[in-house]
């Protein structure tokens, strides 16, 4: 019996361990499934489309755990997964409404917009594990049931932790990332349909490490190249006894009432109570190199620098909305009363600011029911506003839209013992277009899109992690090339962006980037699923932004570029009943070209990790 023959029996064994239990219950009563849990999305019902969905059981990137992952590494992180992030091209951001700028831990905590509302024949159990050898974790847990047959309650557990790459003891592993979020929300529709309501309750308590970087086991301000990574655990950390945590509590209530399929109206409640903080216990320390560090520093700052800032936010959004004649219209009036204060200091006198938005969509069907377009408007105070319009069929999908959008809270005034600034900044300005299309010839497919972007009073952190604002005009024209060709099992697709930007020393982007994924799916003694391959990475090297801890902003650099290399990951997702195992080799070829690579400014990618998921659904 061959090694490939022995590894296979090895895992299917595994697999069968974890779904012997749930294989029984089928072969008897085959009742409860998959088919049967059903979810809804809220922003189905606000556009009056409401589409029933099943959980997702299929094979196919089963292994991309991580949203980042998931996106292709178009996000641009600190090395490991539950750092910093930020998109690793530039997104115009849709909310017109004045944000508080702390958003580079977000992207880990629930988003309520997204919940699915489910409705289960039988108590619905969904339990998601991934662990690696270099110490990261994650748990994702689930249980719906309905208490009634039209009112739903589910809780969702999410726990994330990730170990440091460098700046450790080679003996034991030190914790990098401490997460935890929780999501409990419910559902309910009257048995005439008119009435649903549909709400959550998210709390998210997010606990990094801020290490600053790397650096040589001397103490210098050296820089280490990429081809001398090797072993990260060779090297330290530029800082030391740093912390950070984003802690939040959030209220998300949606319901409307359907008097006609022409007039309906709904009520959209958010309130958010954050807590932000950090501290670095060395700031007072010279030879812990602080004032090469945060670089603006007043000659009498204190021993330790620490950030505590509290906000509130009470949204309300009315309106009103319905179907005419093909015609989907919606209108409504948003009211936020908002505030922000910090240890010592007060921000926005004490007393709750507010703003009030209109706005208006609608949305056309075509006779022939496969193309749609639809406008929506929403203009605010201080000449915040937005334009959108999208028009989509089955060749063709474009889009536009034009927008004025504050500068965040934190742009405007920041206090600390390290920074300290009171602007006032413009809006920013931006023109957006876009369009796509899929091109389809016997095992190929090809799926072009272009993107161009107009941008004026960009606001950025320039070189000494300061805001600043540039009344230069900036163009941004991406291309994108998506290619598929599959035979038989074997898939190979690729994803290439390329970007050119009038103002590259403004806005930090690679020229090129590109994806690469090579699989075969194949079915082993009738019951295991399997498919296997890998996945290439590849960004043009450049000068991407270094991440300042304090202010949680990303910021200009001009020292140190980054990828430059490609990045390749194994793996194998292997499905029999319902369960689903996945086995990864991140960093496959690390040592060749080159035995490391940096992401981020002084913070190195992922290093050769292996990682193991497993995924079990239970109906019962």
């Amino acid at each position: 019996m061959n090694f490939r023959k022995i590894l296979i029996i090895f895992l299917l064994s595994i697999v069968y361990g974890f779904s012997y239990a749930q294989i029984l219950d089928d072969s008897t009563k085959q009742v409860y499934s998959t088919k049967t849990v059903r979810y809804i999305l809220e922003e189905d019902i606000l556009n009056n489309r409401k589409t029933l969905y099943n959980p997702d059981t299929t094979l196919d990137g089963f292994h991309l755990f991580d949203f980042n992952f998931r996106s292709g590494l178009l996000y641009q992180d600190l090395g490991n997964i539950g750092t910093a992030i930020k998109p690793l091209f530039y997104e115009s951001s849709e909310d017109i409404g004045k944000q508080l700028g702390y958003s580079a831990y977000a992207r880990y905590a629930f988003d309520a917009r997204k919940t699915k509302y489910y409705n289960t024949k039988s108590p619905y159990t969904n339990m998601y594990y991934v662990q690696s050898g270099g110490g990261t974790g994650l748990l994702h847990f689930t249980h719906s049931q309905n208490i009634k047959p039209r009112l739903n309650a589910t809780v969702e557990v999410r726990r994330l932790s990730s170990s440091q790459q460098y700046g450790a003891p080679r003996t034991r592993e030190t914790r990098l990332i401490d997460s935890w979020a929780f999501m409990l929300h419910s559902n309910y529709e009257s048995k005439d349909g008119k009435y649903i309501v549909l709400g959550t309750y998210n709390h998210f308590n997010h606990a990094p490490i801020e290490q600053g970087g790397i650096k040589p086991l001397a103490d210098t301000t050296a820089f280490i190249a990429a081809n001398d990574l090797g072993n990260y655990r060779d090297f330290l950390s530029k800082l030391t006894g740093a912390t950070s945590r984003d802690w939040r509590n959030e209220l998300h209530l949606y319901h409307q009432y359907k008097l006609t399929n022409g007039f309906q109206v709904y009520h959209i409640l958010d309130y958010q109570k954050r807590r932000d903080f950090y501290t670095d216990l060395n700031f007072g320390s010279d030879s812990a190199g602080r004032s090469t560090y945060y670089q603006v520093r007043p000659a009498n700052s204190l021993d330790t620098l620490s950030m505590n800032f509290r906000y509130r936010l009470l949204e309300n959004k009315f309106g009103v909305k319905g179907i005419y004649r093909g015609f989907a219209y919606r209108l409504y009036l948003r009211q936020r009363l908002y505030g922000l204060q910090s240890k010592g200091e007060t921000y926005l006198d004490k007393k709750l600011k507010s703003e009030t938005l209109v706005g208006g969509w609608a949305n056309y069907f075509f006779p022939d029911s496969v193309r749609r377009a639809y406008a929506e408007a929403e203009i605010g105070s201080n000449g915040n506003f937005r334009l959108q319009a999208e028009y989509i069929s089955p060749r063709i999908k474009a889009s536009f839209s034009q927008l004025s959008i504050p500068a965040t809270i934190l742009d405007e005034r920041f206090l600390s013992a390290a920074y300290n600034w009171n602007k006032g900044l413009k809006n920013t300005f931006s023109n957006n277009l876009s369009a796509s299309t899929n091109l389809k010839s016997g095992r190929f497919l090809i799926s072009p899109s272009v993107n161009y972007s107009l941008i004026k009073n960009y606001i950025y952190y320039n070189q000494t992690a300061q805001v600043a604002q540039t009344s230069l005009p900036i163009s941004i024209f991406k291309v994108a090339l998506g290619a598929e060709f599959r035979w038989r099992k074997l898939l190979i697709a690729n994803q290439l962006y390329f970007i050119a930007n009038s103002e590259p020393n403004l806005i930090r982007m690679p020229k090129l980037a590109n994806n690469t994924k090579i699989s075969y799916e194949f079915i082993y003694a009738k019951v295991l699923h399997i498919n296997t391959g890998v996945e290439i990475y590849y960004r043009s090297a450049y000068k991407a932004d270094n991440y300042m801890p304090l202010t949680r902003q990303f910021y200009l650099q001009d020292y140190q570029q980054v990828w430059g290399t490609p990045v390749a990951d194994v793996f194998a997702d292997l499905k029999i009943s319902k369960v689903r195992l996945f086995f990864k080799f991140a960093h496959v070829n690390q040592g060749f070209p080159s035995t490391g690579y940096y992401v981020s400014s002084t913070y190195p990618g992922l290093q050769r990790t292996f990682f193991l998921g497993v995924n079990w659904p239970l109906f019962d």
